[in-house]
């Protein structure tokens, strides 16, 4: 274990390390600082260049006076701001177009105020340099000639030329002259444009040598102005050089101050940062201790959290498992119930087919029957129209016989009213009576008795080679009497047996089949137990013998006594064929 001296020493010579390297830190730090800033905030400012600008002045009466002259002299605003060419006097010699040889020209008048000689350089690009610096503007003195005092114009009225005479526009040229370019035609000019003006006055004698006194008296002052700038300049950079150092000097002095200041701020920064040691040692081991009992709390939460985990995913697999079973089940259940889906289907299209097959067959059944019944009625109807036809010839031939037998009757009355020949023996058949038939002889042999009326009959069937009427088959007469029957009687007839036709005692496939049952009937509506087949039923089937039974013991249910039905048209339900479905009774035949 260490002594306790020894590490407070060392703590000790540890402090005063790390208050040093603060110390050497911050005076490192205030020193480069000071390298890069402080040149570009306590450096000397520059004094801006003397700027030397050449100007011109004239007075307001002056330039009114100029412009007075020049107007109308020709376009007003020329680009190259030389002044106007005058016109020529006739016979006046003038030289090119200059500013040199233009001074040549005769003594000007003396009345005419002085000009100074306009630029002839452009002027150049403005220069914003000292614009973009911030330099204070330099005031600039101008040396201007003064004005001299108008002098008083004296009026000359001008020699008006003769008439007759044309002045000489052309001058004449001298040898070394440069030969002039043909002038362009002119343009056109508006009438109300201004083509000539009053000619301006001569130039003053002694101008030029005026002008160019100004321009040197301006450029020498110009020189002293520089000079005077010159001097000015030097002694603000002394002063500023002065300022400079002694800025510098205070700025030391600062850094000095702000140095001690920074050193005491950092050995009390140290006593509290050793005091925050401590006290953070202190907090560590107790947060030592905390984090030993939250990792503690922590491993059993995290105990207690997996056993949970556990728990929860043992129930999750045991959920999905129930759902996979379940999920399974309902698949087997879908699929249980798509097979029965397509088997019922398959039955019910079956029994569409049988029904539709049925159908067609009992409808060419009915097709059949119906031609059989209209076959009957109509050799019924044939029948009965011959039966109709002997009727009414038997009728007319007894009374063609009555009227014979009162014709005959007459003719005896009449016999006997005559008397008879003496010899009695005249010859029989001889004369007209003698081609009598036999009717004729049973007459005469039967003399004045009376007739019976079989006698007759028999004597008129005789006659005529036929048969009694009396002696005919009743079968005739019972097919003439064999009609269809009619909607009503077939209606109640299946309402009848519509009664007593039960669904509820089948099965779900037998009830719904659809079968057709034959039977036979006698002449009192009964029907014949041992008579009962199904019609058309090749393949033996559960379902449609299940139904043919219960419209077997349908039928005999509602028999009782008899069914109500036609006796005169027995040969129509004697044997009847009935359609039975899961709806009722359909068909009827």
């Amino acid at each position: 274990m260490l002594d306790p001296v020894e590490i407070e020493q060392g703590q000790g010579r540890d402090r005063a390390e790390r208050f040093g390297l603060w110390i050497s830190g911050l005076a490192h730090t205030g020193l480069v600082l000071w390298a890069v800033v402080g040149g570009a905030l306590f450096s000397a400012r520059e004094n801006p260049p003397p700027q030397l600008t050449e100007v011109v002045t004239i007075s307001a009466q002056e330039f009114e006076e100029l412009a007075a002259r020049s107007r109308g002299a020709g376009p007003v605003g020329q680009a190259d701001g030389e002044a106007p060419v005058q016109p020529e006097a006739p016979g006046d010699t003038t030289a090119p177009e200059g500013p040199d040889l233009a001074l040549d020209t005769p003594q000007p008048d003396s009345s005419a105020t002085i000009l100074p000689e306009p630029a002839t350089t452009a002027e150049a690009a403005p220069d914003l340099s000292d614009v973009e610096t911030m330099t204070p503007p330099v005031e600039v003195a101008t040396l201007a000639p003064a004005p001299a005092p108008p002098e008083p114009a004296i009026e000359v009225a001008p020699e008006t030329p003769s008439p007759d005479a044309a002045p000489e526009t052309a001058a004449p040229q001298r040898p070394d002259a440069p030969v002039a370019p043909e002038q362009p035609a002119a343009p056109p000019v508006s009438e109300l444009a201004l083509s000539s003006s009053r000619p301006p006055p001569d130039r003053p004698e002694g101008l030029r040598e005026a002008v160019l006194a100004a321009r040197q008296a301006a450029e020498a002052e110009a020189a002293a102005e520089a000079a005077a700038a010159a001097e000015a300049e030097r002694l603000a950079a002394a002063e500023a050089a002065r300022e400079a150092e002694q800025q510098r000097q205070a700025e030391a002095e600062a850094e000095r101050q702000e140095q001690e200041r920074l050193a005491q701020e950092a050995a009390a920064r140290e006593a509290e940062a050793e005091r925050a040691r401590q006290e953070e040692a202190a907090r560590a081991a107790e947060e030592a201790a905390r984090q030993q009992a939250e990792a503690a709390r922590l491993e059993a939460e995290r105990a207690e959290q997996e056993r949970l985990a556990e728990e929860a995913r043992q129930a999750e697999e045991q959920r999905r498992r129930e759902a996979e079973e379940q999920r399974r089940a309902e698949e087997q259940r879908r699929l249980e119930e798509q097979r029965r889906a397509e088997e019922e289907r398959r039955l019910e299209e079956q029994r569409r087919a049988e029904e539709e097959r049925r159908a067609a067959e009992a409808a060419e059944r009915e097709e059949a029957a119906r031609i059989a019944r209209e076959a009957r009625q109509q050799a019924a109807e044939a029948a009965r129209a011959r039966a109709e036809a002997e009727l009414a010839r038997q009728r007319d031939l007894a009374q063609r016989l009555a009227e014979q037998e009162r014709l005959q009757q007459e003719a005896l009355n009449a016999q006997e009213a005559t008397p008879s020949p003496v010899d009695g023996n005249a010859p029989k058949g001889t004369g007209e009576g003698g081609g009598s038939d036999v009717l004729t002889d049973a007459l005469n042999d039967a003399g004045a008795a009376a007739i019976n009326a079989d006698l007759l009959d028999d004597a008129l069937a005789d006659a005529m080679g036929e048969t009694r009427l009396s002696e005919r088959d009743l079968s005739e007469a019972v097919d003439i009497a064999s009609v269809p029957m009619t909607l009503e009687e077939r209606d109640a007839f299946r309402d009848a047996v519509q009664s007593c036709w039960n669904l509820s005692t089948l099965s779900l496939e037998a009830a719904e089949t659809r079968v057709v049952v034959g039977f036979q009937m006698d002449r009192d509506g009964v029907p014949d137990p041992d008579s009962f087949r199904i019609v058309d039923d090749p393949d033996p089937d559960p379902a449609r013998q299940q139904a043919f039974e219960a419209a077997r013991r349908a039928v005999l249910r509602c028999a009782a006594g008899g069914y109500d039905l036609p006796d005169d048209k027995f040969y129509e339900w004697d044997d009847v064929e009935m359609t039975f479905t899961p709806n009722g009774i359909e068909g009827l035949q």
